[in-house]
């Protein structure tokens, strides 16, 4: 299809919602805050963490991979990265093994979207 990515993207987030997207990040919970001033746990604060660079907060020690990224966390990034975390990102030091059901993936990307002081529209 033209346009394969952006079609994707939609199809995907379609099967999604934030409410739900709330219930998977329990999971994501134990290592990272979501809440606006949130710290840095045993990840990184994920407040805002849609729409900015990987790697960027300056308060956090990243793995060596994670600093290198250099792609901004958009919905079609984030998606990549939570299929299989170490695929996406060579030599990140998440330990989470991904989430494989793609509704779960868009709940929760819709999810940390809202998290932030400047939502990105959805595509």
């Amino acid at each position: 299809t033209k346009n394969k990515g952006k079609a994707d993207i939609n199809d995907l987030l379609a099967l999604g919602n934030s409410v739900h997207g709330k219930k998977v990040f329990n999971q994501c919970a134990a290592c990272h805050s979501v809440s606006k001033g949130g710290k840095n746990k045993i990840g990184p604060a994920l407040w805002g963490v849609i729409g900015r660079s990987a790697g960027s907060l300056t308060d956090y020690k990243y793995s060596k991979g994670m600093s290198e990224f250099a792609k901004i966390w958009n919905f079609e990034t984030m998606n990549a990265f939570l299929i299989k975390p170490k695929d996406y990102v060579k030599g990140t030091k998440m330990a989470y093994p991904g989430l494989k059901k793609e509704t779960d993936r868009a709940s929760i990307i819709l999810y940390l979207n809202e998290q932030s002081d400047s939502p990105l529209p959805l595509p």
